[in-house]
């Protein structure tokens, strides 16, 4: 074994040739001793950047016993068992990796991706709220962050991040798409536009831009040119439950009860296991004015989503709402400890107050707030963020 080997292998993998890399270093695996656990560990980066997870975990788990820690070691055996789906393990290795070298920020998108994947979404909040501060220019850990607010149902925050990453990269579609998007569930249609414009400008076709057109144009009233949005993503997917929610909404304010019901009954024939078609179906419930359906609509996304906030919080909300107030507050516990803080907004001046939930001690969603900014009295449990 030479380390001229080595060292083609080596520049092989800058150069982006896995699979050239793979060639020089599998004669050589057999060969390998003690001190030349780099063979391994080169030939493990290449399985992974060629998409073969299983032999890159034989070969890292090997390297392992042969090195006492390796940053990129463990970086890259955490990407395999990623893509094996063993994520306990990734996230140890990943883990130990940043632990290792806490100044590089791939393990951490990793690690967050990893979480994310888990549904530990307020664990992935508090492992990527630092990493956005050491490297505020990485997009995958800022992405990962927002994703992970949003399924906390703190929409105002990850409107945040992806405001940031539009600044950062102008022409970042996701950045352009769900900001948007959260402007508009925000209701904040004026502020949206500009953003829907840009989204329909870089791809007027894209489901995604056809949807946002489609909402910004209901919320401003133009129900036929929404309609005509909502039927043109129909005619790329024919099973996509945002356009036949929406389309389901048109025809309730069209007294069209029969297309409302086609459309509604599609909907919820395919949400399935994925959450983010069964907040699609649930805000169309709500639209609707079907105040049962829609309770046990968000029922059955806090069954399919388990760990993610947003459900509970429109439940508590809603709870409130019709009166019933011990579920109201049992709702906005499961809330709080999901989250793991409560979030409160001043309705006179706008301040945010967020402070960590402790479950030990609970929080009394009626007690008396005084506004840290404004010094006036927060109404309860209305101050409690919906979003």
């Amino acid at each position: 074994m030479t380390d001229g080997s080595i060292k083609l292998a080596m520049d092989a993998l800058e150069e982006g040739r896995p699979n050239d890399a793979i060639e020089i270093l599998e004669p050589l695996v057999d060969e390998a001793l003690d001190d030349e656990a780099d063979v391994l560990v080169y030939l493990g980066m290449a399985y992974v950047q060629t998409e073969q997870p299983r032999k890159a975990v034989e070969v890292l788990e090997r390297a392992d016993e042969l090195v006492e820690e390796h940053c990129v070691l463990s970086m890259f055996l955490g990407r395999a068992y990623r893509a094996l789906a063993r994520f306990d393990d990734a996230e140890d290795e990943l883990s130990r990796s940043i632990s290792l070298d806490p100044g590089t920020p791939e393990p951490y998108a990793d690690l967050g991706w990893v979480l994310y994947k888990k549904g530990e979404y307020a664990k992935t909040v508090k492992t990527l709220a630092s990493a956005c501060d050491l490297f505020p220019d990485d997009l995958d850990i800022r992405a990962i962050y927002a994703l992970s607010l949003y399924r906390l149902g703190d929409f105002t925050a990850a409107a945040v991040q992806w405001g940031l990453m539009h600044r950062q990269e102008p022409e970042f579609m996701s950045a352009i798409s769900n900001y948007a998007f959260l402007m508009l569930t925000l209701g904040r249609s004026y502020e949206a536009a500009p953003f829907v414009g840009h989204a329909n400008m870089l791809a007027p076709n894209d489901y995604r831009s056809l949807i946002l057109l489609g909402e910004l144009r209901f919320q401003s009233g133009e129900h036929e040119g929404a309609r005509e949005c909502f039927q043109k993503v129909l005619e790329q997917d024919q099973e996509n439950v945002e356009a036949l929610s929406r389309l389901a909404i048109l025809y309730h304010h069209l007294l069209n009860k029969d297309e409302r019901d086609e459309y509604l009954g599609r909907a919820q024939s395919l949400v399935g296991s994925a959450p983010e078609k069964w907040r699609g179906l649930c805000y169309a419930l709500s639209m609707i004015g079907r105040d049962e359906d829609f309770i046990n609509c968000l029922i059955e996304w806090t069954r399919v989503d388990p760990f993610s906030a947003a459900p509970w919080v429109a439940l508590a909300k809603h709870y409130d709402h019709i009166g019933k107030l011990e579920h109201s507050r049992n709702a906005w516990r499961v809330s709080f400890e999901l989250r793991e803080y409560v979030k409160i907004l001043c309705d006179s001046c706008g301040g945010e107050i967020r402070f960590p939930y402790d479950g030990t001690v609970g929080f009394d969603i009626y007690a008396k707030r005084i506004c840290q900014n404004c010094g006036k009295t927060i109404r309860m449990p209305a101050g409690l963020a919906e979003h």
